[in-house]
């Protein structure tokens, strides 16, 4: 009896270290008044786009801007430009991967309205690998 619990628990915790290692199942998260998230962490070679999909701050008849930036530069890789019109606050935008390179980037949604200014950005930066 031992012997198949202690197996049944190796099993268990050799499950958890395999799933917790891969980053590219799990969404990554923002901070800010926007809130939005990555579909992955990691974007292998084989990965075509980073969606990102959330919550605009407020539901005005304006535009709203979604960056991408890679890490330690302050001018946007891609930069996608949304017309955004009253009846929903839900947005979703997709970057293709073709010809970003590899390395650590950072995602930026921002809105504004008249002087107010909204932003969000990610929690950690997400990875494209090539």
């Amino acid at each position: 009896m031992k012997k198949i619990a202690i197996s049944l628990f190796t099993a268990a915790l050799l499950l958890v270290v395999c799933f917790a290692s891969s980053s590219e199942a799990f969404a990554m998260s923002s901070k800010g008044a926007i809130k939005f998230k990555t579909d992955a962490n990691t974007y292998s070679k084989h990965a075509t786009s980073i969606v990102v999909t959330g919550t605009l701050r407020e539901d005005n008849d304006n535009g709203y801007v979604v960056y991408l930036y890679k890490k330690g530069r302050t001018t946007p890789v891609k930069m996608i430009e949304v017309d955004h019109k009253i009846g929903t606050r839900n947005f979703r935008a997709v970057f293709s991967t073709k010809n970003i390179p590899a390395g650590k980037y950072d995602v930026i949604v921002a809105q504004s309205w008249g002087y107010k200014d909204w932003h969000g950005e990610l929690q950690h930066y997400i990875t494209v690998q090539h």
